[in-house]
């Protein structure tokens, strides 16, 4: 396996678990905190996001860094850590919009289903695509050596 197809994958990897460890905390706050003031409210949202965040990163960090530099590996861990609760944030908004067509086209029963299939699906590629321009020879900006690009435009 390359290691372009070999990083996506560790990436998607990644995703899901942030994905599914913030649901977890969400749930988990959800069921075992008392009603708490505005103060406890302003703590524990971010930390729903922020915590899992860093652990995918973290865990996205030692991964790369088995079949890359450091360097490498350490701008994965960065542009995930960025990319990630970004693009779910924006895939609970859509998510709504998604949940509205499966229930006209599916029916009621598989709201759920669709909203956490496109949140899934848009946290793999999102990120992961996020990660590959980062990690691109280019290093996401600039022109490419080998391409026709004009370097003084």
């Amino acid at each position: 396996m390359d290691s372009t197809r070999r990083l996506f994958l560790t990436v998607a990897e990644g995703a899901v678990l942030f994905t599914v460890a913030s649901w977890a905390f969400v749930l988990m706050t959800l069921a075992v905190r008392p009603p708490v003031s505005f103060h406890g409210e302003a703590i524990a949202g971010p930390a729903t996001v922020f915590i899992p965040d860093s652990l995918a990163a973290w865990w996205l960090f030692r991964r790369a860094r088995t079949n890359r530099s450091l360097a490498d590996a350490r701008r994965a861990a960065t542009a995930f850590a960025v990319s990630a609760p970004l693009t779910l944030g924006v895939g609970y908004l859509l998510g709504e919009l998604v949940g509205g067509y499966a229930e006209v086209i599916l029916g009621s029963r598989f709201i759920l289903p669709a909203v956490a299939s496109f949140i899934i699906v848009l946290m793999i590629f999102v990120p992961g695509a996020v990660v590959m321009w980062v990690l691109h020879p280019s290093g996401g900006v600039g022109a490419v050596p080998e391409s026709d690009q004009d370097e003084h435009c």
